[in-house]
């Protein structure tokens, strides 16, 4: 990484961090709002990249179809889910006659997958950030959101570095020609590592080591799983970033990447397995 775009990159980071510490651990409606907004960033950027593939998605459907599906999630438990999909999907059908675009299928099809597994990973990490909510400052859904976080950090810094060292054997040439085995595990011993000090330091009450290990194989395979699934639809339809959204960093897509895979998948392991 060049030295002009670690001073690029510097100033999202010095205020970015700290105030996402800050809304995680101490608020409630803000961490809503932010991330359901960040879902509609990513959104908006996978509605705006398929485009030169031909592809023309129903950006006002596909928004509705992820609010309703998000206030669903937040709101009403998942209750009215089957309605909002069945109602969604045939509204882009039916619209998509008086559109009169070329690709149909590929314009249906990027809208309702976009919105749903979107609205699915956002709302869910969410709700991973509400575990124990009190009203009160702090809390343990605070705490397992900046577990994700550092796991995913974790590995990325580690993937990076030693990756860029040492990395010879590529994992997934056809979709991310730099990422190397070498980097990919190193990562996820990372993710292990930062997941093991967090459980010794108490941050997860009545979480242990094999939890630990789980949640750091999730943040360490799942998280780069995510990264990895960006990069090939950005390949396949040949762009560097999702947008220019953040200086330095990209778009909102790509600083959430890894969070889209490993936090529901975190969420679901706290609430069913552990039974937090």
């Amino acid at each position: 990484m060049s030295m002009k775009n670690v001073i690029k990159r510097a100033p999202v980071t010095i205020i970015g961090i700290p105030a996402l510490i800050g809304f995680t651990l101490y608020t409630y409606d803000v961490f809503m709002l932010f991330f359901t907004i960040a879902g509609l960033l990513i959104l908006g950027e996978v509605f705006k990249i398929v485009r030169p593939n031909g592809t023309n998605p129903n950006i006002w459907l596909g928004f509705s179809l992820y609010l309703s599906m998000v206030w669903d999630q937040l709101f009403a438990n998942g209750l009215y889910m089957g309605s909002i999909l069945i109602a969604g999907m045939l509204l882009l059908l039916t619209w998509e006659m008086f559109r009169k675009k070329t690709h149909v299928l590929e314009n249906v099809a990027s809208t309702f997958f976009g919105a749903v597994f979107i609205a699915l990973a956002m709302s869910y990490f969410i709700k991973l950030q509400q575990i124990g909510y009190d009203g009160s400052g702090g809390h343990l859904g605070g705490y397992a959101v900046l577990t994700v976080f550092i796991g995913v950090w974790a590995c990325d810094t580690l993937a990076y570095f030693i990756g860029s060292a040492i990395g010879k054997h590529k994992i997934f040439p056809r979709v991310s020609p730099n990422k190397s085995w070498e980097g990919s595990i190193s990562g996820l011993i990372g993710s292990l590592i930062a997941l093991v000090l967090i459980v010794k330091a108490g941050w997860l009450p009545g979480l242990d080591y094999v939890d630990a290990v789980v949640l750091g194989m999730i943040t360490g395979v799942a998280g780069q799983l995510g990264d990895f699934a960006e990069s090939m639809v950005k390949r396949d339809v040949g762009v560097k970033d999702s947008s220019n959204l953040l200086p330095g960093h990209g778009g909102a897509w790509d600083r959430l990447d890894s969070i889209l895979f490993a936090a529901p998948l975190s969420y679901l392991y706290l609430t069913l397995v552990v039974g937090l």
